[in-house]
């Protein structure tokens, strides 16, 4: 039960890039529309929870938590995204590069657990190393953009991601053996 709970965050991850990449390579356009109006909803909840909080929170505690100015910040965010979600692909080309700059990080920290599976003479180690190669090639593609249009730009991150999200669910549920060698 223990080793099943270790294993969870894994799973749900690699599950999660699954999900995106297969919405992402089936239409991408509205897929990234409907998540920028979910994040708007979800801004719009913070923002009216955060104003409900301030009035009904004494004047000293509502000038230590600023509670209405990143409610109303939160409420404008969020009917921004649900009225304009638009905007967004009409920016894609700083938003890719953003993502790229988020993708190579990850692929840098997978390089770093690839790294400490080999130290640690672990066999599969080479399985992270191929995760933490897609990601960062996929994060320097992006962030150069040699890609024209942005829908062959989504299409290539769907499958990436997918890609990506095999990788990582097979080095979850292999085995951390040490190499037979070790002393």
């Amino acid at each position: 039960m223990k080793k099943l709970k270790e294993k969870t965050p894994g799973v749900i991850g690699a599950l999660c890039e699954l999900a995106v990449g297969v919405l992402l390579l089936i239409d991408p356009l509205t897929f990234t529309e409907w998540i920028i109006k979910a994040l708007g909803v979800i801004l719009i909840v913070v923002g009216v929870v955060n104003v409900v909080h301030y009035f009904r929170s004494s004047p000293q505690t509502g000038i230590l938590e600023r509670k209405l100015s990143i409610g109303i910040l939160s409420l404008a965010g969020g009917i921004f995204c649900v009225v304009n979600p638009q905007w967004f692909a009409a920016t894609f080309p700083a938003l890719a590069v953003i993502y790229g700059v988020v993708t190579l990080v990850t692929g840098v920290m997978k390089v770093e657990s690839a790294v400490n599976m080999l130290r640690l003479k672990m066999r599969n180690w080479w399985l992270c190393a191929i995760s933490a190669v897609v990601t960062v090639a996929c994060a320097l593609i992006i962030i150069t953009n040699p890609i024209g249009t942005t829908a062959v730009l989504w299409i290539f991150v769907a499958i990436a991601l997918i890609v990506e999200a095999i990788i990582d669910f097979v080095t979850v549920f292999l085995p951390p053996k040490k190499d037979p060698n070790e002393v």
